[in-house]
């Protein structure tokens, strides 16, 4: 009953103003009058509305705007309904405020009294939910690590746009709930990741506990030092600074959201890149700067710039980039479990602290837009600066290396996932892929089950990777017991050599594939890449006592099902729509075959081409990849000779030699 009087109050509201002096004023893209004023506000003010509408027309953005646009205020309550009636916090409250802030961007641009309506009346469900979070300590304590802080920033930013509609009754409740519901969840939170000793026992509440089935007694430690950290104390640090003044609390929250914050930003490497992969740096930033931006123009006395190598995390969104997908959005170097590539707002908030030019780039050419900061925060009519070459071929300091022709949609791409343990990371030591000609032909899969008990987990092994299985099993990987924390695997790059359009380098994954086998002494991988079309693999395995099989498998992209794979007896050939790739095997090679995963068919088709090899105690493999054009029916010309210091190749009228007589195998270019 009380949803249907709210919803015909709306409607009776709406009619009794249509015919006002205040409708069409409302209608004309004027600004609802906000009472907050330029500085104190955390998000939004009525000197930005000629900006927001700027920038909702953009040409980056206008898209995006005009889904929101086309959305009904009516879906506020269709959401709000569906979440009072439902309970659940995980799917249905976050649904509920991400409909209640695309409508509070769009009623920044085309104000309506039904919408105004619409979200004071989401405004006032979202209050009214027992809880914002779904995480307890000791079975009674509420945490805050996701939804608290989405609830946090989302109803403060629609109270900033509403402006004046909000009572100051439906102010007081919702400075009761930012209190109660946010900050103090998210403080628990970030107090049992800085002292996991002083915590219970962290679980799902009793209606979320289906979710997962996963050990969490060592999640304040594993959150505490990853993406999770960053979302609670973006909920902390902005309820605080909305809650100064009104609640005896807030300046504690406050040091605590700027310690957790500074702690945070530690977990950058030195370069600017992000342990966790793009999508996840995505995460922490798009909400971790809301409030970092918010507190130096209204706190001040950090420089959270200063705190972060800005350029060098432009560095890091560049170099993970890997051309387009098919729909034109960013295509992105997906290790670990990334999926999509920054929003817009990030390279705005970097560009206006000190990313200038390159910053714009970034968000013109590689961002992908979505996100409510993107309209407050980027400005279309800066300068942009192309990246220059000294990226086309990157060792980052997590020792992935990521080589390129180009910054076009048909350059090609060779990224190189070595380095160290990472939550969401994959067991994907010395496992690589190459696009080029706008085709995956050699991918990193997406979409990797996140719960132990799915199908989709064989996503995580190294079985689904283009890597070395050694009889039939990759190196060390958990069980997913605790979820998509990090295993104890490693590689380490040992050679490498930039010439610009050749490059190359040589991963050890011994300490790997020995944590589940005691009796792997050595395992190598080479990887020599001559721009835009030839890749050379150089894949070496020993052991110590026990004989052992070892395999190489290639996967094709097949996600719309177009891959197709045909076998010779020492070659292959992978075409996708636009390009093939022609393999040739080299070696102590036995058999060629073409198999697939063992996945049910609404996950997708995974083919791979497997090279394997018979017992022995040292194997070595040479796969010469050569992309073409699929227009290009020309046969690659490839020579190979096995030399007593190593292998002479030349390939399409590329030379060289892979030297294995020094300490580690290094490729020299003729």
């Amino acid at each position: 009953m009380k949803q249907m009087k709210r919803r015909k109050a709306i409607q009776i509201g709406s009619y009794a103003l249509a015919g006002s002096a205040v409708y069409p004023f409302l209608l004309s893209g004027c600004s609802t009058n906000s009472a907050l004023a330029g500085s104190s506000a955390l998000f939004y003010s009525d000197s930005m509305q000629s900006s927001v509408m700027k920038n909702s027309n953009s040409p980056l953005l206008k898209a995006v705007f005009e889904i929101w646009r086309q959305e009904s205020p009516e879906q506020i309550l269709i959401d709000a309904d569906k979440m009072i009636a439902s309970g659940d916090v995980l799917r249905d409250f976050a649904t509920t405020l991400n409909t209640i802030t695309r409508a509070s961007v769009v009623q920044i641009v085309e104000p309506t009294v039904e919408r105004e309506a619409a979200l004071v009346a989401g405004l006032e469900a979202a209050i009214d939910r027992p809880k914002w979070d779904y995480f307890l300590d000791g079975g009674s304590e509420d945490l805050g690590i996701m939804r608290s802080s989405l609830a946090t920033a989302r109803t403060i930013f629609a109270r900033e746009v509403l402006g004046t509609a909000v009572s100051s009754d439906l102010e007081s409740s919702l400075r009761t709930a930012v209190a109660e519901k946010g900050c103090r969840p998210c403080y628990n939170t970030i107090r049992g990741m800085d002292d996991p000793s002083s915590v219970e026992g962290w679980s799902f509440d009793e209606m979320h506990g289906g979710q997962y089935e996963i050990d969490l007694s060592r999640w304040p430690e594993i959150l505490g030092a990853n993406n999770l950290r960053a979302i609670p104390t973006m909920g902390l640090g902005l309820g605080s600074i909305w809650l100064a003044g009104h609640d005896d609390r807030a300046n504690r929250w406050l040091q605590t959201a700027e310690s957790s914050a500074q702690t945070f930003l530690g977990f950058l490497s030195p370069d600017g890149s992000y342990f966790e992969g793009l999508s996840y740096i995505d995460y922490a930033f798009r909400t971790l700067l809301a409030f970092l931006d918010a507190h130096q123009r209204i706190v001040g006395g950090i420089d959270w710039p200063r705190a972060m190598n800005v350029g060098g995390i432009l560095d890091f969104i560049l170099a993970m980039q890997a051309g387009r997908q098919a729909d034109g959005s960013p295509d992105i170097v997906n290790f670990s479990d990334a999926r999509r590539s920054v929003y817009p707002c990030i390279p705005a908030w970097l560009g206006k602290n000190g990313g200038g030019s390159r910053a714009q780039y970034v968000a013109n050419n590689v961002s992908d837009p979505g996100y409510y900061l993107d309209y407050l925060w980027y400005n279309p009519d800066l300068p942009e600066q192309t990246p220059d070459d000294s990226l086309k071929n990157v060792q980052l300091d997590l020792d992935w290396i990521i080589a390129r022709s180009g910054w076009q949609r048909d350059d090609a791409v060779v990224a190189f996932r070595g380095g160290g343990p990472a939550n969401h990371e994959h067991a994907d030591r010395n496992s690589f892929f190459f696009k080029v000609y706008d085709e995956r032909l050699l991918t990193d899969h997406f979409g990797a089950a996140y719960d132990w008990r799915q199908e989709g987990w064989l996503l995580r092994l190294t079985e689904a990777h283009n890597a070395v299985l050694i009889d039939g099993a990759g190196h060390q990987y958990h069980n997913g017991e605790e979820g998509t924390n990090e295993s104890l695997a490693r590689a380490t790059t040992v050679v490498f050599d930039d010439e610009g359009d050749r490059v190359s380098w040589t991963s050890d994954a011994t300490q790997a594939y020995n944590l589940v086998n005691d009796a792997v002494e050595s395992v190598l991988r080479t990887i020599a890449f001559a721009k835009p079309q030839i890749v050379i693999v150089r894949d070496v395995v020993r052991m110590t006592t026990k004989p052992s099989t070892m395999s190489v498998r290639y996967f094709p992209d097949n996600r719309d099902g177009e891959a197709e794979v045909s076998l010779d007896e020492q070659a292959f050939v992978i075409r996708r729509p636009k390009a093939s790739l022609h393999g040739f095997v080299f070696g102590d090679t036995n058999d060629i075959v073409y198999e697939s995963l063992e996945l049910p068919g609404e996950l997708g088709g995974f083919p791979f081409v497997e090279v394997s090899t018979n017992d022995a105690l040292e194997h070595e493999v040479l796969t010469v990849l050569v992309a073409r054009r699929i227009d290009d029916e020309a046969v690659p010309q490839v020579h190979l000779v096995q030399v007593d210091d190593g292998w002479m190749f030349e390939v399409n009228n590329v030379a060289g030699k892979i030297d294995t007589g020094g300490e580690h195998p290094k490729v020299t270019w003729f």
